[in-house]
């Protein structure tokens, strides 16, 4: 099966709990960063920019090699609600924990103000309002908060 439909070959990972993602470029970008070992401290899923549910497919030795795309069809909405449910999360803990921002020089209205609305009719566009994996990206606040925020109470 196709990873994605055209072109846009963009992975989002979203944590099981929604407090958490993360949009790769494709499928060579997640793995390096697995290989890389980036900590994830939960349950992942894996989405396609249409919305369809990517399944994970791992070796022997449980290393993520690849991702198969679902048999069901896409579920924009559904993925969207889970985007908005990570964004409120990272609004919460930044209100909770301002002093995440600092290393972004950033208040904390103003990361607020520059949180994504997921409200429109295009997922992909969407899903384009967040950041990318940046590894080492120290420079953007909202990749940052993701990291602090993710699966924190």
């Amino acid at each position: 099966m196709t990873l994605t439909a055209g072109d846009d070959r963009r992975i989002v990972l979203i944590a099981a709990d929604d407090t958490f993602c993360h949009v790769y470029q494709d499928l060579s970008d997640l793995l390096s960063t697995a290989d890389h070992g980036e900590k994830l401290a939960g349950a992942v899923e894996f989405f396609d920019v249409t919305g369809r549910r990517l399944h994970p497919v791992f070796s022997a030795d449980w290393r993520l090699e690849s991702l198969d795309a679902g048999a069901a069809p896409a579920q924009p909405e559904a993925v969207r609600q889970r985007l908005t449910a990570v964004l409120a999360h990272v609004a919460r803990y930044v209100r909770s924990h301002p002093d995440v921002l600092a290393r972004s020089r950033i208040t904390l209205e103003q990361a607020l103000a520059q949180l994504p609305r997921l409200d429109g009719p295009d997922l992909p566009h969407e899903i384009g309002t967040l950041p990318d994996h940046l590894e080492h990206d120290t420079g953007n606040w909202l990749h940052n908060a993701m990291h602090a925020a993710g699966w924190a109470d």
